[in-house]
């Protein structure tokens, strides 16, 4: 008897091999924690990653649960409409959220719009952590104007706030909020 299976008498081998090889996770990736009203989803991305790859990916594992709305809100059909937001307290959730702003003083110079940074941006270049909690919303479809000469420009004139449920010891006692 063999104590290690050797893959050269097991048929189709090379696709086991690639199977286990494929789902092996990187030991430096990040386990993120990502949350909107009472739905966390966690993902491990390594921190090299972009922000509009960590949108993409908590967009796919969303589709993949079936999930179609969260609390209201339509899941949208592009992850770009995907914004994430940190803790303004990393030690006390309550204390709210503010969206995720990249910080690129070389842009100014470059020509780079925002919004194309941010794509490019890598978790860790964001100061994401491992373990952190992220919150997620859905942009609103914006209403197009049919006056002619306007300017689709990203004015966020008004938050719209973080839709973040903190579980509490009330919760798991069955009590009524």
């Amino acid at each position: 008897m063999k104590d290690a299976l050797d893959y050269s008498e097991v048929p189709n081998a090379h696709h086991q091999k690639s199977k286990a090889t494929m789902s092996q996770v990187d030991p430096l990736s990040l386990t993120l924690l990502f949350k909107k009203h009472k739905t966390t989803v966690l993902l491990m991305l390594p921190p090299h990653e972009t922000i509009a790859t960590a949108q993409e990916m908590l967009l796919t594992a969303l589709r993949s649960r079936g999930i179609r709305e969260i609390n209201g809100d339509p899941v949208p059909d592009d992850f770009s409409d995907i914004e994430f937001g940190v803790t303004v307290d990393k030690n006390d959730l309550e204390k709210g959220w503010s969206k995720l702003e990249i910080a690129m003083p070389e842009l100014e110079n470059s020509g780079t719009s925002k919004r194309g940074a941010r794509k490019q941006t890598s978790l860790k270049a964001a100061d994401i952590r491992n373990g952190q909690v992220i919150a997620f919303r859905f942009r609103k479809p914006r209403e197009q104007s049919e006056k002619d000469g306007d300017l689709d420009i990203d004015l966020e004139l008004e938050d719209p706030g973080w839709d973040v449920v903190v579980p509490s010891l009330d919760d798991e006692e069955g009590e009524p909020n």
